[in-house]
């Protein structure tokens, strides 16, 4: 799982921040609410590609809102805790079998459970990646996506 900063500069969003200004946008307030909506939409989608058994590892999710600290702003989705541990082998090993067993059903000894391995982004059963493929979908079109919900962000304030 990746973990730290992820860094991007922003190309064009000085402009956005210039046309803000001239219309007395409060910039700093829609660049929070830009990364707000992108970390909302990205834990939305992870929690339906979490691997699904018992719920435990989807009711784990925790968002760190976000919030500026000096030139940056920071926020952050993780899975896990003392009430599913296992979130990280979850996501990591390509090779468990998905879906789970059945509801009511133990795993027998010997046998495995679930139709096979599935590749990440699945959202029917769940699998591995489940954080990691909503990031990299969510991050593959920036900084112009982002600059799209910057923008959105502006208007909203503008509107109120």
């Amino acid at each position: 799982m990746a973990s730290g900063p992820i860094r991007h500069d922003l190309t064009g969003i000085q402009e956005v921040f210039n046309e803000f200004s001239a219309l007395k946008i409060d910039a700093e307030l829609a660049m929070l609410r830009a990364v707000e909506t992108a970390i909302v939409d990205i834990a939305g989608h992870a929690d339906e590609m979490v691997p699904r058994d018992e719920g435990e590892l989807r009711a784990s999710q925790d968002i760190i809102r976000p919030k500026r600290r000096g030139d940056t702003i920071e926020a952050s989705i993780s899975y896990g805790g003392p009430s599913a541990q296992y979130a990280l082998v979850q996501h990591e090993n390509m090779k468990l079998w998905h879906p789970p067993k059945p509801p009511g059903k133990q795993k027998s000894a010997g046998h495995r459970q679930g139709q096979g391995p599935t590749a990440p982004g699945n959202r029917t059963v769940g699998g591995p990646k489940y954080l990691e493929y909503p990031f990299d979908q969510e991050t593959q079109n920036w900084p112009e996506g982002f600059v799209s919900r910057l923008v959105a962000a502006g208007m909203d304030l503008l509107r109120k």
